[in-house]
């Protein structure tokens, strides 16, 4: 089953203008034998799985079904399924963009022998983890030049500071600043007279 992520109005009606993109922000779920399935975070670790009534989860808003056939196994085999993948799909191991509530759901598909879900069901979430993945590697290229930079930086201020102690550049400074002030005033009295103020 697909629901709208949230039960926010917005949400919905994004996904009714992706729907014709083949995009949505979907939660996912797999019913069998009575019983839905999913993946989830959750603050208090352990196992990721959760279950509930089918097509009736408070968080998301139910949207549709996707038919995926019958699973040839019994009621007990799925059980024995889905605490065999318990460990593997941890609460802590769960990324929004990469290991989901729709990839858990495409895994239990497999694995109940009925086929990989629709490829629309997770395309947005995948397209996020493509531009999170160029992201970071676009801030790795960019970080030795950035090092470069700050070490330069930081030697120039060292630089600085020996000359300021052998030099007195501060006091230099201060004094040209105040200089230049007074030759500011100086050539604003020049400017008033030439025009005549």
């Amino acid at each position: 089953h697909l629901y709208d992520v949230t039960t926010a109005p917005a949400v919905k009606s994004l996904n009714d203008a992706a729907q014709h993109l083949g995009l949505g922000a979907l939660h996912a779920g797999v019913e069998v034998h009575g019983v839905e399935f999913s993946f989830a975070y959750h603050e208090y670790g352990g196992p990721g799985i959760i279950t509930y009534k089918p097509m009736h989860i408070d968080q998301h808003r139910y949207r549709e079904t996707v038919l995926m056939g019958t699973t040839a196994l019994s009621r007990g085999d799925t059980a024995a399924l889905i605490r065999a993948m318990q460990p593997e799909w941890p609460a802590a191991g769960y990324d929004l963009l990469r290991r989901n509530c729709c990839s858990f759901a495409d895994e239990l598909c497999v694995r109940l022998g009925v086929g990989h879900i629709p490829e629309r069901v997770n395309r947005l979430a995948g397209a996020g983890a493509v531009l999170a993945d160029r992201a970071l590697f676009a801030r790795e290229a960019v970080r030795p030049a950035w090092q470069a930079g700050a070490a330069l930086a930081d030697s120039a201020v060292d630089t600085l500071r020996v000359l300021d102690q052998r030099y007195g550049i501060r006091q230099q400074a201060s004094f040209a600043a105040a200089s230049a002030a007074g030759g500011a005033s100086v050539l604003r009295s020049w400017i008033g007279d030439a025009l005549g103020r």
